[in-house]
């Protein structure tokens, strides 16, 4: 069976909606499982859709571009799920594992030379990211490295997934974006399943512990 073959007996054998949540069970927290379920059905929507026939070739290229960058953030909202079930479980581990960033605790001003030109003082301190408070993709993928819940393997497709997901900002492309295909997802997907499958296992090990 081809890489693409198999893709396809996954995409049928996920619908509806309710399969998808028990693709998903190893997420206990039931509204990001049935949001991830939700997104997964609108992915199937858009691959659907793109297989028409008379769609144009820039329309099906963004379609195919959509349904990438949705399986970008179901793949990271499943590493920051694992991250936070990884920290509970070990939070000594959170000095060693959280990326810092420097918080203002104090400012005042020291001297004021005119109303254009003052000297002002700042107290900063390092304190570590909050995973659950929607940090970047690329965090995620960095801390999860540290934590050695990924592989530097898998850290390397989960960065793959993140750069997919990343070409929704417009702005900071460098070239024409519409080249997206079947054959462009499938590769998303495979990796996307490589990277729930190792999430899956961790959150059984972290249970079973």
């Amino acid at each position: 069976m081809t890489q693409e073959e198999n893709n396809e007996d996954i995409i049928n054998g996920l619908m509806p909606k309710e399969a998808f949540e028990r693709r998903f069970s190893f997420i206990a927290d039931d509204t990001l499982k049935k949001n991830i379920a939700i997104t997964f059905e609108y992915i199937i929507f858009l691959i659907e859709i793109a297989s028409k026939e008379d769609h144009k070739p820039l329309i099906r290229s963004s379609l195919y571009k959509d349904a990438a960058v949705y399986t970008g953030t179901v793949v990271e909202a499943c590493l920051a799920y694992l991250l936070r079930k990884y920290l509970t479980k070990y939070p000594n581990q959170k000095a060693k594992v959280l990326e810092k960033e420097w918080k203002t605790k104090e400012f005042g001003i020291i001297h004021e030379f005119s109303k254009k030109k003052r000297i002002r003082y700042v107290v900063e301190q390092s304190v570590s990211v909050d995973i659950g408070n929607s940090p970047m993709f690329a965090v995620i993928n960095r801390t999860c490295l540290r934590a050695k819940v990924l592989s530097k393997k898998e850290f390397g497709l989960a960065e793959e997934i993140m750069k997919a997901r990343n070409k929704i900002h417009v702005s900071g492309l460098k070239e024409i974006d519409n080249a997206y295909n079947k054959e462009t997802l499938d590769a998303i997907f495979d990796k996307a399943s490589k990277i729930i499958k190792k999430v899956e296992k961790k959150l059984a090990k972290i249970s079973s512990n």
